[in-house]
Order: structure tokens, then sequence, then C-alpha cells
């Protein structure tokens, strides 16, 4: 016993200067008076309830009719508050046993701590506490260790006058000691200098950055750049955001956050990161070769109209199924191209005449069916005479009888750019002028196709 009391005394001695010597730096005091009531039913000790066991009952409590308990704390920060709590009673029951009256006296060094800093409330505030003490019961008298819960409410725009409440579980290691709980109740006071250590005019004790100038509307934290969110809370402190980002921009307003957009200067779509979409074909514009084109994913995102593997950007017959190899357009068989050059050798004309007949007509329509199928195909047309006539007048005639029949393929629809016309007169016969079936078979045109 002697030498528990000797610890108490140094280590209660100790606390005591600690906490007189950090008077001149702290800064906020309160001094607290109420009323306690002693219990020692609820404690699980030999003869008496369960630990909590009929914790309300207040037919085992042991009240004093009059204030019987002081205290004074200082405030640490950060929520941490210590100082010392000198308690008096009058002790006429121990659980469902009465005895004559004991006096109980107990002295406490306490250190607790505000739950409302945790939680960034001030003024309806939970606490807890823990510490140690000497407590008198009667004729007995014994060290304890404390543990217990209680709650503060801040009055006025000052929050400098406070009602509390609070149950402290008393323990010893004493043998002869009583365990009890300790409820208290009353009203405190807070007095002295509260400090502003970062000088941002708001009071450390309201201050939740207390070491960094801050603002009011953040509660004395700071607010970088100036979006109403305070730095510490702010997950892009030093460039304007918004609330529902934490903080953060969001330079498109696409409603993702410039440091999750890939594109953050763009307006794209979640689903894929912040990148554009433009042309609606699912493919992100990133991955999309043709962006402003609807496309396939097979073919990055570029369009295919005919269906044959080729895309239209480089497809020259894009309307035409064709293959690869001859840049997405159909190829001519030899023997398709053969026909069509033996066509073009019975096309003939009358005698001084670049007229086109019926049936020249007909068998050209064959050229011209040619050429819409194939797109990628250009044609020669060569007119020729046979040797009737100057030769000056025959080598106009022949460049007649090809353009003659190049107006009719472009009044059809085919471009007038993959036409070629060539005059050869009376210079390239394929029979003999001197019978009348060679001359006609000489006043000819014919084709020749050229593959772009």
């Amino acid at each position: 016993m002697k030498k528990f009391l000797h610890q108490f005394i140094f280590s209660f001695y100790l606390l005591v200067s600690v906490f007189v010597f950090s008077q001149s730096e702290k800064y906020s005091w309160q001094f607290s008076i109420g009323f306690n009531a002693i219990d020692t039913y609820p404690t699980a000790a030999v003869g008496q309830g369960a630990l909590f066991e009929e914790f309300v009952n207040y037919d085992h409590w042991n009240i004093a009719p009059y204030p019987s308990q002081i205290a004074f704390t200082n405030y640490l920060g950060s929520g941490f508050s210590y100082g010392l709590r000198l308690s008096q009673n009058s002790i006429t029951k121990y659980g469902n046993r009465t005895v004559d009256s004991d006096l109980f006296v107990d002295l406490d060094a306490l250190v607790k701590y505000d739950l409302g800093v945790l939680f960034k409330i001030n003024r309806f505030a939970p606490f807890l506490e823990t510490g140690g003490g000497y407590a008198f019961f009667g004729d007995i008298s014994a060290g304890y260790f404390n543990l217990g819960f209680g709650i503060e409410y801040a009055l006025g725009k000052e929050k400098k006058t406070v009602l509390f409440v609070e149950s402290l579980f008393r323990n010893t290691g004493e043998t002869y000691g009583t365990k009890h709980f300790q409820h208290s109740a009353g009203i405190a006071f807070r007095f002295g200098t509260i400090k502003d250590r970062d000088f941002d005019g708001i009071d450390d004790i309201e201050d939740l950055c207390p070491d960094i100038p801050g603002l009011e509307a953040t509660k004395g934290c700071p607010d970088s750049d100036g979006d109403g969110i305070q730095d510490n809370e702010d997950d892009c402190p030093n460039t304007f955001g918004l609330e529902k980002f934490r903080g953060c921009p969001d330079s498109d307003e696409d409603g993702i956050q410039d440091n999750e957009d890939s594109y953050p200067n763009t307006f794209g779509l979640e689903k894929f990161n912040g990148c554009p979409d433009t042309d609606e074909d699912e493919i992100p514009d990133h991955e999309d070769a043709c962006p402003y084109i609807v496309g396939l994913p097979d073919l990055n995102g570029c369009p295919d109209s005919d269906g044959d593997g080729v895309i239209d950007s480089l497809d020259e017959c894009p309307d035409l199924a064709g293959k690869s190899s001859n840049k997405g357009c159909p190829e001519p068989t030899d023997e398709i191209i053969k026909k069509l050059n033996d066509l073009a050798t019975t096309i003939y004309f009358e005698t001084d005449s670049s007229k086109l007949s019926s049936s020249s007509k007909f068998k050209i329509d064959k050229l011209f069916v040619f050429l819409e199928k194939y797109p990628n195909y250009k044609v020669i047309i060569e007119g020729h005479t046979d040797h009737t006539g100057m030769a000056e007048y025959n080598m106009q005639l022949s460049i007649d009888r090809a353009r003659a029949t190049m107006d009719y393929l472009v009044s059809k629809g085919i471009s007038r750019s993959r036409i070629s016309v060539k005059g050869y007169g009376e210079t390239s016969p394929i029979e003999s002028n001197s019978t009348a079936k060679g001359r006609l078979m000489n006043r000819r045109v014919e084709f020749k196709l050229i593959k772009n």
C-alpha cells in the first residue's frame, strides 16, 4: 500500500508540474463545478451485480445534495485536455446494502479527448476520459485507474459556458479497494487567453488547422485555389475545382474530373474515360481511324459500304464489291475484255459520216455497262476511216467518229475524265480499201481499256 501511495504521489506531482508549466504556453482553461453520484453495484465485484447490471438504478446511487465536485482542465490542442478533479460525497449505500454514512473524498488527475475534433463539431461534443487518482471510502483508501465517457454542450456564441454529464468507471488494484461508477453533471466555464498560432484571426480552439493560416469559411483551414474546399479535403488543392469531385476540376464539363479524364479538354464519355465518340459508332475517337464516319470495329472504325473488306477511303469502287488486290474494285476477266475489243471492230460508219447508227449505239451500250461495273477502268476510243478523200480530212473525220462515241457514253453517265479519243485517219486499215466491204470495215472505232 505504501509503495503504491508513493508511486501515486510522485506521478501526481509530475502531472501537476507539467500542468503548471504548460499554463504559459497553452491557451484554453476550463473550470467546472457540479454534482456527483457514487454507485458500487454494477461493477462485477463480489456481492455486487454484473458489470453494467442495473446501470441506471438510482436506488443504488449515493448523491450529495450540494455541489460536490470541482475540476480544472487545460486544453493541449488536437482535442486533448488534462487537469485535476476533486470530488466529495457521503456513502450510505453499497449496492443493496445500507451503511452508516462514510465520507468519500477523491482527487484525480485526468486526460480528456474531445471527439468533437474528430467529427468536426464543437458545440455538442462527446468526449473520452482516462486517468488515475486516490480515493477515501471512510477508513479505507486506495489508488484508482479511471475510464469514462461524457458529453459537453457549449452555450452562447462564444461557447465559454458548457453543460456536461459524465460516467466514469473507477477500478483499483488494491484488494481492499471498492470498484465503483461515478456519475457527474454540472456546468463549466472556459477562460484565459485563447491563442491564434497561425495568426489567421481564428481562435485555435475553433481552428481545424491551427498551425496553417486559413479562412473563416473553411474553419481556419487554407483554400489555396479559392474553390471553397479546404486544402486538407481537396484532392486538387492548387486547381479550382468542384465540391462533387473533392475540389478537382472538370474542364470539359463532361461529368468526369480532369485527373481521371484521358481527354480533359474535350467533351467525352465516361465509358471511354472521357474520350469522345464523335460518329457514335461505339468506337472512341482515339481508336477510330475514321472518327467522323460511322464504321466497323474490325476496320478500326472505318466504313465499308460495299462490304468487300476494303475501307471506303481506300476503295476506288466503294459502292461495288471488289478485291483488295484491285483497290476494292471488281476485276474483269480476260474473256470479258476480249469480247469488248471484238465488239468494237463491228461499230461502223457511213462514208463521210460520224453519226452513230442504232446498231452502233446498241454495241456501245455494252461498253457503257462495262465502264459502269468497273469504275477503275478508262477507255481510249480510236477513230478510223477508209482511204476515200483527202488524208487531212480523213484524220479529222476519224477524230469526230471517236468523239461521237465518247459523247454518247457521257450522255449515258460515264465521266468524260475516263474517256480519251484519238484519230488515225486512213493510216490503220484492217481490210483492203479496194473493195466496198473492206472500206466499210475500215470506217470504224476501236476501244482500248486501261486500268487506273
